[in-house]
């Protein structure tokens, strides 16, 4: 009976929900309600500090921290004019509240510095939250196993989603794993290899 189960939901899930819920703990209720207080997107973070550095500049990733600098705030790390740069964005009125810069002899270059994405950051987490119906908490450009991908956590109503959007179709797609047959801990919620013990298939877990 348990097997029959399993397998419908797996025929429900799959190719519908080709993205990760996870245990809300991953982030702080602290940080998820300060998230949903945000007067900003993240899309609108981005915006701001490409206007800052420069639109030519190349997007590492963002992460929404809370009371960083003394207020809720989005960072921004890009790569421009060979250098690390990190803006923080205020979360409520879109100002700049400061850029840290990473001269090239200490910065450490991104592998995904050079690979020039056709899907834009914006463009994949507005797929993500059209997905998931949450708000963008981080999101990070990836390069795993020969797929270059987002890497977006969205939060909504407590759930905290984890999605994968396909750098150059712009599709969901699995999580891409680091290594083969190895279980990660920030990788436990990926489709891509299915563990035995999970009680659950099709790409979708909740705890």
């Amino acid at each position: 009976m348990k097997k029959s189960v399993k397998t419908l939901a797996a025929t429900l899930l799959t190719g519908v929900m080709a993205f990760s819920a996870i245990n809300a703990n991953a982030m702080s209720p602290k940080d998820q309600d300060a998230l949903s207080k945000a007067q900003i997107t993240a899309v609108q973070a981005l915006s701001a500090a490409q206007a800052k550095i420069g639109t030519d500049a190349k997007i590492k990733g963002i992460d929404f921290k809370h009371h960083y600098f003394g207020k809720d705030h989005f960072e921004v790390e890009m790569f421009a004019n060979g250098q690390k740069q990190k803006v923080a964005v205020d979360a409520a009125s879109g100002d700049i509240l400061g850029v840290e810069s990473e001269a090239p002899k200490t910065v450490k270059v991104s592998p995904t510095a050079d690979i020039a994405p056709q899907v834009s950051f914006a463009q994949a987490m507005d797929t993500a939250v059209a997905k998931t119906g949450g708000k963008v908490a981080e999101a990070d450009l990836e390069h795993k196993r020969g797929t270059l991908f987002y890497k977006i956590e969205t939060v909504n109503n407590g759930v905290v989603y984890k999605v994968a959007v396909d750098a150059n179709s712009g599709q969901i797609i699995d999580m891409p794993q680091k290594h083969k047959g190895k279980h990660h801990k920030h990788d436990r919620f990926e489709k891509g290899e299915r563990h035995e013990h999970h009680q659950d298939e099709g790409g979708f877990r909740q705890n």
